[in-house]
């Protein structure tokens, strides 16, 4: 027996649903494995997560499933999973989600919140057997505890549980591999503080190495977004003293591998059946819903005032950007509604004083808010855009940089010291546009629903639509 054995390990992340780059993702996977192969090495197919985006069609119509049969036919044998996966996916519908995987799910800090046990569709580790080598494969996700809990889940301190999985694993495997979908930086504290990690692959924060990065012995490799790449590691083992040779990582551009023509067909027949699912009509409109990012628009007031009677506070406040396209008259259906709002986010409700209420107005009203670009916590849009409001009316006096002179609640005008219970997005309580939200008092989440969903059940109350079009800023 040789006494050395090389392993590639192909990875992608955060493919988030590009259904379009899967046929040349699997023909890369595919030539590669047979390649090295032939020459005698061994091959691993994993992916770190967030393969599955409910923004896009088929993943919306099956629930996830088209992604999974696509890691089957491609040849996956790991993946973890991704905040895409753990957090928009209702628990009934991630427990159902990997029932026909023909892959492993590797996901070690993440837990049922009732019973404290492991889901069954995942393993804490696994140790993937060669002749004549052993490599430990550990799977973790990024620890979004609020939501996790709400969601009826419990998820751990990934650091500490993997620290921990080295430890009692290391002296049994020739090689320790981590699927990481924590980011990068939360990789590089991984890895400097964990001995004895050969190789982690990484995922979240998009975040594209070309040649991977070494901290101390430990290689972290990611390679950026939307599977416009595929990753490749390689190592070699050596027998006697059971330890990493050498490691090398690279980027393989999918754009080099002619299309798998059976993904290709896969692919359009789940699309097919994607847009009779989603062709389901949810209500009929007795007018269009047009859209505004510059300016109050009717979708954007009709978005506000769902959140508020969908938490029944008081306020409802939302921005435009987060409705992408009217919505016409006539039937409206489910995939009107995912074009409509494609994004992951979710209703919230949290306590604000009447100043805290017009500093975030004031605000809102800068044109530099307006057409501020924005990007991340499961925003899918292009701007910010104007700030629709339900249960408000704001006067204000326009310009290059317009001033609010009042603003009245129901018929009262709004009180500095007084507490208004306001319903808006969960993104404003993640990142840092509107900071004066993170300073209110009781958030709460309504979970599982999404907006579209929300929207499904709103757009059916006629009062709600018509009481959109009533203007609520009031220019001076």
């Amino acid at each position: 027996m040789a006494c050395t054995s090389t392993l590639h390990i192909f990875h992608t992340n955060d493919i988030h649903s590009y259904f379009e780059r899967m046929p040349q993702i699997a023909a890369c996977l595919k030539v590669e494995r047979s390649k090295w192969e032939q020459r005698g090495d061994h091959v691993l197919s994993v992916d770190i997560g967030d393969h599955a985006d409910r923004s896009r069609m088929k993943t919306e119509a099956t629930w996830g499933r088209a992604n999974v049969e696509i890691l089957n036919q491609s040849g996956y044998q790991y993946v973890t999973i991704g905040n895409n996966e753990g957090l928009t996916f209702p628990k009934e519908q991630l427990n159902l989600l990997y029932q026909d995987a023909s892959f492993s799910v590797i996901v070690s800090n993440l837990v049922d919140g009732t019973t404290g046990q492991p889901p069954a569709w995942a393993v804490p580790y696994a140790i993937h057997e060669w002749e004549g080598f052993r490599a430990a494969i550990l799977g973790v996700t990024a620890p979004f505890d609020t939501y996790y809990r709400l969601l009826g889940w419990e998820v751990k301190d990934p650091l500490a549980l993997i620290k921990g999985q080295v430890q009692q694993l290391r002296d049994e495997v020739d090689a320790v591999i981590v699927l990481s979908h924590l980011g990068y930086w939360a990789d590089k504290q991984l890895a400097s503080e964990a001995d004895g990690i050969d190789v982690i692959l990484g995922g979240h924060t998009h975040h594209l190495l070309p040649y991977g990065e070494r901290v101390g012995s430990t290689l972290i490799a990611h390679v950026g977004k939307f599977g416009e790449y595929v990753g490749h590691v390689r190592l070699v083992l050596e027998h006697k003293e059971r330890r990493v040779l050498e490691q090398e990582a690279e980027v393989l551009p999918v754009s080099r591998y002619e299309a798998d023509s059976a993904i290709e067909a896969l692919i359009e027949r789940e699309r097919e059946a994607a847009d009779r699912v989603l062709s389901e009509p949810v209500a009929r409109l007795s007018r269009e819903l047009p859209i505004d990012w510059e300016r109050e628009s009717p979708s954007a007031s009709f978005l506000a005032a769902s959140l508020r009677q969908w938490t029944g506070a008081e306020i409802g406040m939302a921005n435009s950007g987060l409705m992408l396209i009217p919505l016409s008259e006539g039937e409206v259906t489910r995939k009107d509604l995912l074009a409509c709002a494609p994004h992951p986010i979710k209703p919230c409700a949290v306590t604000l004083t009447g100043e805290q209420l017009l500093t975030i107005l004031k605000q809102a009203i800068r044109p530099e808010t307006v057409a501020m670009p924005l990007k991340g916590f499961g925003f899918r849009g292009k701007v910010t855009g104007w700030m629709g409001v339900d249960g408000l009316t704001v006067y204000y006096t326009d310009g290059v940089q317009p001033t609010i002179t009042r603003v009245e609640v129901g018929d009262q005008p709004l009180s500095p010291t007084r507490e208004y219970r306001v319903a808006t997005v969960d993104m404003f309580l993640f990142n840092h546009l509107f900071p004066v939200f993170h300073k209110g008092k009781d958030q709460r989440f309504y979970l599982p629903e999404v907006l579209r969903e929300v929207l499904a059940q709103t757009i059916r109350h006629k009062e709600l639509i018509d009481a959109s079009f009533a203007p609520r800023w009031i220019r001076n």
